[in-house]
């Protein structure tokens, strides 16, 4: 637990900033996405901006939640910072749009230590009647982030640079590390866990082949070649063992048990419909309004709106 005499508003708007940056890094970027790849070219491999960055994340968030439980909150907490403002550095730089792929899965992983993180730490320095409170507070911030992400992308874009979509994290970084570094102060006991690593090797390794092979299907290889069916295969080999590890380990990523209850079930399938449907709208929609109708980043954003801003009040 947190000692008494810690200052909460500066270790919570820390964390606020930590969760404001990771939540709103994809919704920032789609909008400037037209003028990052006829900047930078690769029009073929520019979904990779938005993927890379989530596969990083999504892998990184069971780990750093269970290595925090082991050795530390404020630790990985901070490296997540570093991380993610190293990635952020670095996405600004980028010359072509391999290496903004590459420069986003360093965010992602750092974007994956913050989030779980931001969390446990809340319920960490707060008694259970204010949690529900805090919780809303963080949820406000995704919220947020979802319908002023793409219009802040899109007027950095227009108006200053799209390089300072990725360098306005910094400032942003920068304040939380101070925040949390001066005023977050942990107790020394902590719980081992185990981390189940194969588990995660598995589900990454089984998303890359398949992300791979329907990014290059159809375009650089036929979707008959030898090389495209050998991604799928691995892709479906990599799934079933990861659900054979699942279903033996102690401490499981994803635990099996909870798909027995229809509702979780249903819940999980609708879920990944629909979050398919918004991700390829969010990231298509404004490459085609600036790439085929000439419109500009700011018009993109606009477009986007309605749907962000529908998504957050119906949620």
């Amino acid at each position: 637990m947190v000692e008494k005499n810690n200052k909460l508003g500066f270790v919570v708007a820390g964390l606020l900033l930590g969760i404001l940056m990771a939540s709103m890094d994809n919704t920032i970027v789609v909008t400037a996405m037209g003028t990052i790849v006829g900047d930078l070219g690769g029009l073929e491999n520019f979904v990779w901006v938005v993927s890379a960055y989530m596969v990083a994340e999504m892998a990184g968030m069971p780990i750093f939640g269970k290595l925090s439980d082991m050795y530390g909150r404020k630790r990985f907490f901070i490296f997540g910072l570093i991380v993610f403002m190293i990635g952020s550095a670095l996405c600004g730089t980028a010359e072509n749009i391999t290496q903004l792929g590459i420069y986003r899965a360093i965010q992602g992983i750092g974007g994956g230590a913050l989030v779980p993180i931001a969390f446990t730490i809340v319920f960490d320095i707060f008694p259970p009647e204010k949690r529900g409170k805090m919780g809303g507070l963080f949820g406000a911030v995704f919220g947020l982030s979802s319908i002023f992400g793409p219009l802040l992308g899109a007027y950095i874009t227009d108006y200053i640079s799209w390089h300072w979509v990725f360098y306005i994290n910094l400032p942003l970084g920068i304040l939380a590390l101070i925040f949390i570094t001066l005023f977050y102060k942990e107790s020394r006991v902590h719980r081992e866990q185990k981390i189940d690593w194969f588990g995660a090797i598995t589900l990454v390794g089984a998303v890359v082949c398949l992300m791979f092979a329907l990014e290059l299907g159809g375009q650089k290889y036929d979707w008959d070649s030898s090389f495209i069916l050998s991604l799928f295969a691995g892709f479906a080999i990599l799934v079933i063992a990861f659900i054979v590890i699942e279903r033996k380990v102690e401490e499981p990523i994803i635990s099996f048990e909870m798909f027995k209850q229809r509702l979780f079930g249903m819940s999980t399938i609708i879920a990944l419909c629909y979050g398919a449907a918004f991700m390829s709208a969010t990231v298509y929609i404004p490459l085609f309004i600036q790439g085929v109708y000439g419109g500009t980043a700011t018009n993109s954003g606009l477009l986007l709106l309605p749907m962000m801003l529908g998504s957050v009040v119906t949620a």
